[in-house]
């Protein structure tokens, strides 16, 4: 299976290469405008085939692309392969307002071919069975940042849809009634808060970019019993008035426990099937769709 990567930053060359260069049955073509920088990852991965226009890559016969690129390019390069029936998989935010995703969208409906959207936080393994849990009665996710107050824009769309899409887990987030409150630092959104009630569960997230320090913390609660994590490595289950450790086994590599393995593994199968589930689609265009909506609101 061939996949071409799209842009050589930090999340390709930290995050992505190297899974992918471990994954038995794939062949891989890097892309990049820098020749430099493609050079020197190429022979990193001893990768023979490269490109420095994206353009180029429709003839390599390729199953899939991978695009990495500034946030403000992937809707034109995603749609550039959508067109000419190539699978994408595309870091988030997929695109910057819901008008260019719905395009996104309808282009890989027209041509049946999959849109796959980097939402690795989907896939911890530390927490996710517990979110899928039907008995699940409230879910917190919190990722704060030292002093990074920002505009609406780039605060929501490349930052805060991470803790926006954990919450969305039915994928309807853009159709509930949302209580939104903002704080803000001159100009600047210094912290939102969102809460709302879906299916009888309370939802709670919040981003604070004037918090002491950056940090991550999950909590979630069920009838008598709860959970609590400050990180993709260990947590606190507390049940019968007893405090029981949930904990990753030591040896598990650090991009397994961000969910970036398993989130791999399934862009792979999608390739190999050509099927993606209509809720994660759905839930792709909600995330987008609401990010779009609260920009909106907090301007």
């Amino acid at each position: 299976m061939k996949i071409a990567v799209i842009g050589l930053g930090d999340i390709a060359t930290k995050a992505y290469l190297p899974l992918l260069s471990r994954m038995a049955g794939l062949e891989l073509v890097l892309c990049t405008r820098n020749p430099e920088k493609l050079a020197k990852v190429a022979e990193e991965y001893r990768i023979a085939q490269t490109c420095c226009d994206y353009r180029e890559l429709v003839d390599m016969n390729l199953d899939g692309v991978m695009i990495h690129t500034g946030s403000e390019t992937h809707a034109a390069i995603a749609s550039y392969f959508l067109e000419r029936g190539i699978p994408v998989f595309v870091d988030k935010p997929a695109t910057l307002s819901l008008a260019d995703y719905q395009k996104l969208h309808d282009l890989s409906e027209q041509h049946s071919v999959p849109l796959f959207v980097g939402f690795n936080r989907r896939y911890i393994p530390l927490w996710r069975d517990l979110i899928k849990r039907e008995d699940l009665l409230t879910l917190s996710w919190h990722k704060h940042r030292f002093n990074l107050p920002g505009d609406p824009q780039d605060y929501v769309f490349d930052d805060m849809i991470h803790v926006i899409d954990s919450l969305n887990v039915q994928g309807k987030l853009d159709q509930q009634d949302v209580q939104i409150s903002v704080q803000r630092q001159g100009g600047k959104i210094s912290m939102i808060n969102l809460s709302w009630e879906e299916d009888g569960r309370l939802y709670n997230g919040q981003m604070n970019r004037l918090f002491g320090k950056t940090c991550e913390s999950v909590s979630m609660s069920f009838e008598n019993e709860a959970c609590h994590f400050n990180g993709f490595l260990r947590g606190e289950k507390f049940e019968h008035g007893k405090t029981e450790v949930i904990e990753l086994a030591d040896w598990t590599d650090t991009l397994a426990s961000k969910g970036f393995k398993d989130m791999l593994e399934d862009w792979v199968n999608t390739l190999k099937t050509g099927w993606m589930d209509e809720q994660v689609k759905q839930r792709n265009l909600s995330t987008h769709a609401f990010c779009d909506s609260l920009v909106k609101a907090i301007r």
